[in-house]
């Protein structure tokens, strides 16, 4: 490929890294366009504002390659697989697995390798094009382009599981996009989850176009394993009066750094943004959205909480922004932090940019530790203080857990929740 880049000492082995990556990896020509327009820019800088936290060279500073092809053995996919009554696109170490994978009825279903030049072309369209969406353009092995006709509504959701071996050195890369023609309705549940090997990673991104009146219900799991790495950027564009309702849960990696950006497109759509992290030990999460309101009358609504234990590192980084064009828009952000370590360390940043009038847009951010208050008064009704402190911690992340409107997928995230904050070094 024409083109290379140059820097520093200090990133001659992430690019070194990225080079290789791209030799292995970009087959098609939408692919390359992508690598083409990442050397070009090169990788960001650590001193970049968005990039200061979590940077691509955290990503590839070792030497880096795609996972080795390999077919997933049936008895370690059923004890991963969560009980969701679903429609499974099933993918192992960058591949799809055809063979454990489902028909989707109404639907149609276009494995990446099978993409045509235009479906190719349109993955291109991003929201926020950055380097990490970049990246996953580049050199994706695996995903599905799913495509749901106008006025139908899918009878059960699609779960679209990603079981990683998480070998050292290995990366795992996964491209998605759900296209909802007018009126139909989705529910997708975006799983990724890994075996706790000694190193490795994997990026994804999954991007949805919600036509006139579509809804989609979108659920992302994150568990990677502890030695892991995590990347992503996924985007949400809505058209005139669709809906979509986004929850993320990030339960475990070394390092996670996940983007949603969501846009507005036409007048009275609705979004809605949900996270839930929950770093323990050394893990290192950033956890980051981008609203956009482009037309009138839409409306927003996120909640984001962290939880940091032991000597962990998180940030959120939220940002509202409303077109001059947006008028009557109603967008409020919240997000809500709760230390139970003296060294973990939870960074918040929600940014407004406002260039319309006749606008309701708000966000409110708190940061802190148990309430005292709290704590006495269910101790003076005979609970014993860790069981308190348990009771308020569970009552912090419920909400965003309830807010789901999957019941297995819930009873996993609430399981998974207080097994993570019983045995997490608080």
């Amino acid at each position: 490929m024409a083109g290379s880049l140059s820097s520093n000492k200090a990133q001659m082995q992430p690019l070194a890294s990225l080079e290789q990556l791209v030799a292995q990896s970009a087959s098609y020509v939408w692919q390359q366009a992508a690598a083409q327009k990442l050397f070009e820019q090169g990788l960001p800088e650590r001193r970049a504002p968005q990039w200061q936290h979590t940077s691509l060279s955290d990503l590839l500073v070792s030497p880096i390659h795609p996972c080795v092809s390999q077919t997933l053995n049936h008895d370690l996919f059923a004890q991963l697989n969560l009980p969701v009554d679903g429609y499974r696109l099933v993918f192992f170490d960058g591949q799809y697995q055809v063979r454990l994978s489902d028909w989707i009825s109404h639907a149609k279903v276009t494995v990446l390798n099978e993409l045509d030049d235009l479906q190719g072309q349109s993955l291109r369209d991003a929201i926020s094009e950055d380097a990490l969406s970049l990246l996953v353009d580049a050199v994706a092995t695996a995903g599905a382009y799913i495509q749901l006709p106008s006025e139908k509504t899918l009878d059960k959701p699609i779960y679209l599981i990603h079981i990683n071996s998480g070998n050292c050195g290995e990366m795992c890369a996964y491209r998605h996009h759900v296209c909802l023609h007018a009126g139909a309705k989705a529910t997708v549940i975006e799983h990724h989850l890994s075996l706790n090997g000694s190193g490795g990673a994997s990026v994804s991104r999954l991007t949805m176009d919600l036509a006139k009146g579509s809804h989609c219900d979108h659920i992302k799991l994150v568990e990677a394993g502890e030695n892991q790495q995590h990347f992503a950027h996924n985007d949400i564009q809505l058209a005139a009066s669709a809906s979509a309702k986004s929850h993320l849960f990030l339960l475990s990696g070394k390092l996670i750094r996940h983007q949603t950006s969501s846009r507005l497109a036409g007048e009275n759509g609705n979004a809605s943004m949900n996270t839930l992290a929950l770093p323990i030990g050394t893990q290192r999460i950033e956890t980051r959205t981008l609203l956009e309101h482009q037309a009138a009358h839409c409306e927003s609504e996120q909640l984001h909480k962290l939880i940091g234990q032991g000597q962990s590192q998180s940030v959120f980084d939220g940002m509202i922004w409303v077109s001059p064009d947006a008028l009557k828009t109603n967008g409020q952000m919240d997000n809500h932090n709760l230390l139970l370590s003296e060294d973990a360390r939870i960074l918040c940043q929600p940014k407004l940019e406002i260039y319309a009038d006749d606008v309701k847009c708000s966000h409110g951010a708190t940061t802190g530790e148990i309430d005292p208050e709290q704590l006495f008064y269910l101790q003076a009704r005979g609970i014993e203080r860790r069981q308190a402190e348990q009771m308020l911690i569970h009552a912090f992340a419920a909400d965003v857990v309830l807010s789901m409107n999957h019941d297995k997928v819930r009873e996993h995230v609430l399981a998974r929740v207080t097994e993570l904050l019983g045995g997490g070094d608080a």
